[in-house]
């Protein structure tokens, strides 16, 4: 698990780098200090805690519509191997989250 979680960490920097490469580019610093100051999963439980999406997420959309979404923390945590490091509950927030702002792949 503890390996996972660490792949999983570099996964959520990713994040950050892909944003850069959406048609109008989004530099999410305070997401990536986020990141680097909690790590990657307690980062990822803690925007899945909230009871709104986080500002970056609505960012990723204006930035890229439904592919700028395909950057964000609500899509990640719902792929094969890292939604296996999440509860039903944060899962079923991440596709509500993706569903609500037309995101198909959720």
């Amino acid at each position: 698990m503890i390996m996972l979680e660490k792949k999983f960490h570099a996964a959520m920097e990713n994040i950050y780098h892909e944003g850069l490469k959406l048609p109008k580019p989004y530099r999410a610093t305070r997401y990536l200090q986020l990141v680097r100051e909690l790590g990657g999963k307690k980062a990822a439980d803690r925007l899945l805690a909230t009871p709104n999406p986080s500002e970056g997420f609505t960012q990723l959309y204006l930035h890229g519509q439904t592919e700028g979404l395909t950057k964000s923390v609500e899509y990640l945590v719902l792929q094969s191997p890292w939604s296996t490091l999440f509860t039903e509950q944060q899962l079923a927030i991440a596709r509500a989250r993706l569903k609500r702002y037309g995101c198909s792949q959720a």
